[in-house]
């Protein structure tokens, strides 16, 4: 079923590209965005209709597994998708967003589907479904926000949910073969999100992103990942998680609405130390793959070592952030970038700097 998923993944999408030409559905440009032309948006259709009737015939035609594994996942993703969707064209309020997505997040928890420990620690009932519902709200916006450059958010998704089937395959080889399903459409998208790119995933592809690799990781496994699952988690999805609280923290500075786009996340900023698109996005998933390998090893150690290990990747990735933020401040500070000037040659991004 992994290479149907990427077999119709990769056949649906270049359909999805020739009907939004021919309807004119295109990619809207904002602060967050710096492509240029008329580009069309809905791959995340092309990943979902793989996803989905990959996955539902795995279960139909594994004698071993139960359909009701897969439910929560496919109902509340499509939840996700459609009203991300619908703002795609609509431009919901974002309160109106917001409901859409708890709605589906609940389902995900009302199906028993939640954290239950920290190292030693076993949760409290409630403390528990709290965690999770914040964690899986900020997840599926931190995958939405992070989308802003070619290849990007599918790169970054594509390596934390093929590591999930790994770590899974030994021990939960449904959950395993969900991840593997869910990477193979992922990358038959890719094929036409890499530079330059032909179609981007949108926000509904983006957002379904962001929840599946919240939701995944909720899934029973061995008990060494259980142990240090949580720091596992946040490990794998740290570029976009530490890049969302740089920007809430930037908006709340600034006086400014958290929904409201700018030109100052993570890749922004390296475009504008002389970085090209293309290096860019090698630069980034190139330390995305170093977080999975951390996160593969920490699985490894013994379950305090792990932890420790865990804990010093993350310290070492606020510490990277920083540094970029420092720099980047540093060199703009009396030469600030304006995102509108770049001009892409199709070879490299040229940055023109505000006289």
């Amino acid at each position: 079923m992994i290479g149907l998923s990427f077999v119709l993944s990769a056949s649906i999408i270049p359909v999805i590209i020739v009907l939004c030409k021919k309807f004119r559905i295109y990619d809207s440009q904002d602060e967050r965005k710096i492509h240029k032309g008329n580009i069309p948006r809905l791959g995340g259709i092309g990943i979902l209709i793989a996803f989905v009737v990959s996955c539902l015939l795995y279960f139909y035609l594994s004698p071993d597994t139960e359909i009701e594994h897969v439910m929560p996942l496919i109902i509340s993703g499509s939840i996700i998708f459609i009203f991300a969707l619908i703002d795609d064209f609509l431009n919901l309020r974002a309160l109106f967003k917001l409901f859409f997505q708890v709605v589906a997040v609940l389902i995900v928890l009302f199906n028993g589907y939640r954290f239950e420990k920290l190292c030693d620690w076993v949760m409290p009932l409630w403390f528990s479904y709290i965690f999770t519902f914040f964690w899986m709200i900020g997840i599926i916006n931190a995958y939405n926000l992070i989308d802003g450059l070619d290849g990007l958010c599918g790169g970054l998704s594509f390596l934390v949910i093929g590591s999930l089937g790994i770590i899974f395959y030994n021990s939960a080889q449904p959950t395993a073969g969900i991840c593997f399903i869910m990477a193979a459409a992922i990358f038959g998208f890719l094929i036409y999100n890499k530079p330059k790119a032909k179609i981007f995933m949108g926000d509904g592809g983006s957002q379904l992103m962001g929840f599946m690799i919240s939701a995944l990781p909720l899934y029973y496994s061995t008990f060494n990942f259980e142990y240090n699952k949580i720091l596992v988690m946040i490990v794998l999805v740290s570029i976009p998680m530490l890049d969302t609280i740089a920007a809430m923290w930037r908006r709340t500075r600034e006086h400014r609405s958290f929904m409201s786009a700018d030109s100052r996340h993570i890749h922004h900023k390296l475009i504008a130390l002389g970085f090209s698109k293309v290096q860019t996005l090698i630069f980034l998933l190139s330390i995305q793959i170093f977080l999975c390998l951390a996160a593969g090893l920490g699985m490894f150690l013994k379950e305090d070592k792990g932890a420790i290990l865990l804990v010093v990747i993350f310290v070492f990735m606020i510490a990277f952030y920083s540094s970029i933020h420092f720099i980047y401040y540093t060199v703009t500070k009396n030469n600030p970038v304006d995102i509108k000037t770049i001009q892409d040659d199709s070879s490299e991004l040229k940055i023109k700097l505000k006289k």
